[in-house]
């Protein structure tokens, strides 16, 4: 478990504390490929200029040794940007790890570039005692640097060794970090830790930017600024917009959530940054929780038309810290633009693609072959879609949301005398439902014993599937509702309810990270091992979705609400993509939620009218769902599929650093 944040004391403590190598790469994976490659014959590459041993053909091979890696260190100049406020330009640090072959002879080379605000806590570089020799350590350079490319580490303005101030996904961050894409094409200069104009002369100048959580979150913001030069994106667990990774449809998810992102990551290095932190938080308007334009520079979907990069989108289905919608979204509005894409979806949580490395390293490496290298390798006439279906097999699919899939309207009732909802094809009817909510938010246990009637929560279930059901895509739910205070929100969780085997990960449960290598810091590395679990009679929720009835109206304003008077709420689903086995049940069970973390909350009744609601799903064709259930056998559901989410945003930021590693 992570501790609060370190106070700026700690903070310049920690950074100045001596550092040792930490590297979570693909040592084994790499040291297998090195001794392959060793027996390969290089051909020379069909481009102009010098021959390239790395390139086979149509794919780059490992030629070169790492050990005779060229390590530098570049401080990288912000036109323009004055975050701290202290009179000089911001300067981004950047340390760069390159095939030394290449340089001698004379082989310019493209750039992998992983920014991130948390090398500070788990540095990707050492000094040796002389001060000169630089250690890295991560699996891109392990693996990708004996290929022919170089492989650029970023400290985000603000944070570690970079000037300038972090300010949670805005400008600051944006332009510092697309200034590195830019000092790569010869747009701005950079600087030898000794002052010296240093020039990326050995570059091709492409660029691709690949990272987990946050360090895939600033690839997202960068390339939503259409730089020359990047040329692709690799987002992983990635945030598309700050407001939907701090607020579920206008309810907070926690209080003062953006203050705590600012100071987590900031090095306080000037009192222009520790005072950032209470602005930020002020700004970021916690006890309203509305939309305002405070919030667009840290919008990256606003910006979709300016993407000119290609973007290969990795996320876990159950990933409850950056939610699905964040890639769900931000794959809408790059469709709507014929954006080049792909998307690798898996059955995981908030982690990195690399934990199914077998599989996702066979993908990335032509994707960057490709876009970086220019290798026809074909990869843009591969299917579009990888998912990780339930049972942990890799299906690969021509494109995503699923070939076929239709959005279907499923209308709620719950006939006089019944013990649960409907929820079917057919036209709704029915008397309004009333459930009640406390000052607590509800846990997962409130979608067990479907059957059994109680008043914290509405129920509709569909019928036995008479043939698997695929979602696929973004659902809604809109609903017509009338609250007894003046302030309730409500969350809406679509279940899956059956016996099935099922692919669960067990990320953070203890000793379950596989490791190898003899503890030597350059050929060490774990990844999460995660296993095949058969659950019984379960409770399965595919999505959580939460949203504030006060914001009914817009995003941009919270409205009280009057007793007795109906209003009419809609609100999108988190992205899925799950299939409904044939003899299990559709089912959606809303409760009662607290409206703001900030703002006192004693509970509330909300009355639901069935016929002005309704579930929209993007389906596969269901004709079983055209006519309502009608049997009252009890459903058996009595144990749930996958733990509670973690609601401790010092865990989820304990997440966000282990994921990026």
């Amino acid at each position: 478990m992570l501790h609060p944040p370190p106070t700026g004391e700690q903070k310049r403590m920690r950074r100045s504390r001596p550092r040792t190598a930490f590297r979570t790469g693909a040592a084994v994976l790499a040291a297998t490929v090195l001794a392959s490659a060793a027996s390969l014959t290089a051909t020379a590459s069909t481009t102009a200029g010098p021959a390239k041993p790395f390139v086979q053909g149509t794919k780059t091979v490992a030629a070169y040794d790492y050990d005779n890696a060229i390590h530098e260190r570049v401080e990288v100049e912000v036109p323009g940007v004055d975050g701290d406020a202290n009179g000089v330009k911001d300067r981004v640090t950047v340390d760069i790890v390159r095939p030394g072959e290449a340089d001698q002879a004379g082989i310019d080379v493209p750039v992998i570039v992983q920014a991130s605000p948390y090398y500070a806590g788990d540095p990707k570089t050492y000094f040796d005692t002389d001060g000169t020799r630089q250690v890295f350590g991560s699996w891109l350079d392990n693996y990708f640097v004996p290929r022919g490319y170089a492989v650029a580490f970023v400290d985000m303005p603000g944070t570690f060794r970079s000037t300038g101030c972090s300010d949670v996904g805005a400008d600051l961050e944006v332009l510092g970090t697309k200034a590195v894409i830019d000092w790569l094409n010869n747009r701005v200069p950079g600087y030898s830790p000794s002052g010296q104009r240093a020039k990326a002369d050995w570059s091709t100048g492409k660029a691709g930017m690949i990272g987990v959580s946050w360090n895939g979150t600033i690839a997202n913001s960068v390339a939503s600024t259409g730089v020359r030069g990047l040329e692709t994106i690799v987002p992983i667990a990635a945030i598309s917009s700050w407001y939907d990774y701090t607020r579920g449809f206008g309810v907070p998810f926690y209080d003062e959530y953006m203050g705590f992102l600012h100071d987590y990551v900031s090095n306080d290095a000037s009192p222009r940054c520790e005072q950032l932190t209470g602005e930020i938080e002020q700004d970021s308007d916690t006890r309203t929780g509305s939309y305002s334009r405070w919030w667009d520079p840290r919008n990256y979907r606003l910006d979709a038309s300016k993407v000119k990069s290609s973007v290969y989108v990795v996320h876990g289905l159950g990933d409850e810290n950056v939610k699905t919608r964040h890639f769900g979204e931000w794959w809408d509005e790059l469709a709507k633009r014929d954006v080049p894409r792909k998307i690798f979806l898996h059955q995981g949580v908030h982690l990195d693609g690399f934990s199914f490395r077998d599989e996702w390293v066979d993908k990335l490496h032509p994707w960057f072959d490709y876009w970086l290298q220019g290798l026809q390798n074909g990869v843009m006439q591969t299917p579009q879609a990888t998912v990780q279906r339930e049972d942990g097999s890799f299906v690969d699919e021509p494109r995503w949301p699923a070939t076929g899939v239709r959005s279907t309207k499923l209308n709620l009732s719950k006939p006089l005398g019944a013990k649960s909802g409907d929820l079917s094809i057919a036209a709704a009817s029915s008397d309004p439902i009333s459930f009640t909510g406390t000052s607590e938010p509800s846990e997962d246990t409130a979608v067990l014993d479907p059957t059994t009637p109680k008043a914290d929560r509405a129920v509709f279930l569909s019928n036995d599937l008479q043939q698997a059901v695929r979602m696929s895509g973004t659902g809604k739910v809109s609903v017509r509702v009338k609250v007894n205070k003046v302030a309730a929100g409500i969350k809406a969780r679509l279940l899956d309810y059956g016996t099935a085997t099922r692919y669960r990960d067990v990320t953070n449960v203890p000793n379950t990270r596989v490791c190898w290598g003899d503890g030597n810091a350059l050929d060490t590395g774990c990844y999460a091992e995660t296993q095949i679990n058969t659950a019984v009679s379960d409770a399965s929720v595919a999505v959580r979705t939460l949203a504030d009835i006060g914001h009914y109206k817009s995003l941009e304003r919270k409205e009280s609400l009057k007793s007795g008077q109906w209003y009419d709420l809609s609100f999108e689903l988190n992205a899925d993509d799950v299939v409904f086995a044939a003899g299990h049940r559709l089912g959606l069970v809303l409760t009662v939620e607290p409206d703001n973390p900030s703002v006192p909350f004693t509970g509330a009744t909300v009355t639901l009218d069935p016929t002005r609601s309704s579930l929209t799903l993007p389906l596969t064709t269901a004709p079983d769902l055209a006519t309502p259930d009608t049997s009252e056998a009890r459903v058996q559901a009595t144990s749930l599929a996958q733990p509670e989410p973690e609601s401790d945003p010092a865990e989820l930021m304990r997440q966000f650093v282990e994921a990026s590693r």
